[in-house]
């Protein structure tokens, strides 16, 4: 929480796809008190969290930012199969996105100020990396945190020789002090900026430290986050990550401009609903002085959809800057190209030659892969084979745990002497079992 007493930090969390939500509650933080983020002392973040801090304290602009998430999540929608088609990386969209605009004393802006949640392969522990002596260190460090087996890639990036993966896996929202923490999160769940909606369950499940309330909302997120929704949910999600930091401030008492549009009553502390994405009959859109919608308000149609109550007064609390780079951002993925696919023969004829497309442009990504991986092969190989061994050593002992006791000490080559003592003890357990 905010204490300004003894200092207070901020934590993203991991949340794939719904990093657009952590665009929108800096951009209120950042209008409505700016020494929340000016001043704090730490900000921590795991996957997408841990970019959006990198991004923040290098001081990339919001319209850089909102565009480049916007062609990713246009770049893996693009795709019949989404994610899971052979030619989308995202490890190398990122890693190349990272390298072009991150400017090159980076690791210095970050040092000891951003703490980046990675997930060590080997025994699954979580480390907090915060000193880097490099840009390219710092790229590793998100591209580690940011690896999600299967989805980004099968052999995960390293970090200074070490194997890592999602930050995630281990700890979704790192902090080292709860109560000066401030925590922003996507989910329904136990944060201070968080979506909020009135429901009588109380059902909470914790998983790597990601409170998350047992309900449908939640399972569409999570589900989004993987899988990115159409770019104007997106760019709804963004908005919404404005509203709840706006409510965070005002119940805190750090901004006192009232808004009764999201002051809930005290005996329902919880009745903006958000649908996500559900479009439902909600007020007609306004209009111009020339009857036309003015610049933008395509978006805000959406997002009047997707809010019950609606209120026209929840517009003046909007960000007129956030709310035009989203609707530039929107406009600049639905190019010629984009709607002659989204052409309803087009998008039909595709799935109907996927089964001919999809051998061929996955021989050729396997290919340019491969050309890809020639500078990073021998160093994979050898680390793929003290994983092989490691699982099979593992699975001997769980074999036969008799022989623990005479195995040699780890990382210690076992002499032949050894070996011929050892084998009967391994014969005897195998009849007995």
């Amino acid at each position: 929480m905010y204490d300004p007493e003894r200092g207070w930090s901020l934590s993203f969390s991991g949340c794939g796809f719904l990093g657009f939500y952590h665009i929108g509650a800096t951009r209120c933080l950042s209008e409505h008190a700016p020494h929340i983020v000016r001043d704090a002392r730490m900000l921590f973040g795991a996957s997408a969290g841990a970019l959006h801090g990198v991004a923040l304290l290098s001081g990339l602009s919001l319209d850089l930012i909102t565009h480049t998430l916007m062609d990713l999540a246009q770049r893996a929608r693009s795709r019949n199969i989404g994610i899971l088609h052979p030619s989308f990386n995202v490890g190398r969209y990122l890693q190349k996105s990272l390298q072009r605009h991150l400017p090159d004393n980076v690791h210095k802006m970050v040092s000891g100020k951003m703490f980046i949640s990675l997930t060590r392969v080997s025994d699954g522990e979580n480390v907090l990396v915060s000193d880097f002596q490099s840009k390219d260190e710092v790229v590793d460090a998100l591209l580690c945190s940011s690896f999600i087996p299967f989805f980004s890639g099968i052999i995960p990036p390293s970090f200074r020789g070490v194997r890592y993966m999602d930050g995630g896996a281990s700890d979704n929202v790192p902090f080292f002090d709860a109560k000066t923490t401030i925590t922003v999160s996507p989910f329904y769940g136990e944060y201070d900026i968080c979506p909020k909606v009135k429901s009588t369950n109380f059902l909470h499940v914790d998983l790597t430290k990601l409170s998350l309330r047992l309900c449908s909302e939640n399972v569409y997120l999570l589900i989004r986050a993987l899988f990115p929704p159409d770019l104007k949910v997106l760019g709804e999600i963004c908005l919404r990550g404005y509203l709840d930091a706006l409510r965070f401030l005002e119940e805190n008492g750090i901004c006192s401009r009232p808004h009764p549009c999201l002051n809930s009553p005290s005996e329902e502390p919880e009745t903006l609903k958000f649908t996500w994405g559900r479009r439902r009959l909600a007020s007609p859109p306004r209009l111009s002085a020339g009857g036309t919608k003015p610049e933008g308000d395509e978006l805000l149609d959406h997002l009047r959809l997707s809010i019950l109550p609606w209120d026209e007064s929840i517009l003046d609390t909007l960000s007129p800057k956030l709310t035009a780079a989203l609707s530039k951002a929107i406009k600049s993925q639905h190019g010629y190209g984009s709607k002659i696919y989204n052409f309803l023969p087009v998008k039909v004829m595709s799935y109907v030659m996927l089964p001919c497309t999809l051998p061929v442009e996955s021989t050729i990504a396997l290919v340019q892969r491969l050309v890809m991986w020639l500078p990073d092969m021998p160093e994979d190989i050898r680390w793929l084979h003290w994983l092989t061994s490691h699982v099979c050593s593992r699975v001997v002992t769980q074999l036969f745990p008799t022989s623990r006791s005479q195995t040699p000490a780890s990382g210690q080559q076992p002499s032949p002497r050894n070996v011929k003592a050892l084998l009967p003890s391994l014969l005897s357990s195998r009849g007995r079992s």
